[in-house]
């Protein structure tokens, strides 16, 4: 998906705020990749950078936590997307485009906190695939064929 031109611009100017705040190559990757991911989330239909900041609210925060939730998206990917939308909050604070940080309220989750019992095996199974060496391919069959035996046992 492309980011319309104005958001572009934004998340260059967000880029920059960054680099004046010395976070590492990775974290600015991260970061970036992070803000153009909510943004296209969110989906709005203007560009406006203040208004754009008026949109986000704990109510649209905890709809795209639950959205990465149910996308299966690993707790610490959830919680660095979080921290990066704290980091676009105090930016736009600092642009004079919000008063008020409304992710600063959103702590970061834990595997109890998402009650996900299912994933969380899922991601440790993979892990210890990965560990033992085993293709990507290899990785996705078993985890697929998991997936369809835990979605049996739910309905047996």
């Amino acid at each position: 998906m492309v980011i319309p031109m104005n958001q572009s611009l934004l998340v260059r100017s967000f880029s920059l705020y960054l680099k004046a705040k010395n976070v590492s190559p990775a974290t600015l990757r991260n970061y970036l990749a992070d803000a153009r991911h909510f943004l296209n989330w969110l989906n709005l239909p203007f560009n406006d950078p203040y208004k754009i900041a008026q949109s986000i609210t704990e109510e649209t925060l905890k709809k795209y936590q639950q959205f990465l939730q149910e996308n299966n998206i690993a707790t610490s990917t959830i919680n660095r997307r979080f921290s990066t939308l704290r980091q676009l909050g105090r930016f736009f604070i600092s642009q004079g485009w919000s008063k008020k940080n409304p992710v600063k309220k959103v702590g970061n989750i834990t595997a109890e906190k998402r009650n996900d019992f299912p994933q969380q095996l899922m991601e440790k199974f993979a892990k210890s695939l990965k560990d033992e060496g085993k293709s990507s391919t290899t990785i996705r069959n078993y985890l697929s064929d998991l997936r369809g035996y835990l979605e049996w046992n739910k309905i047996n």
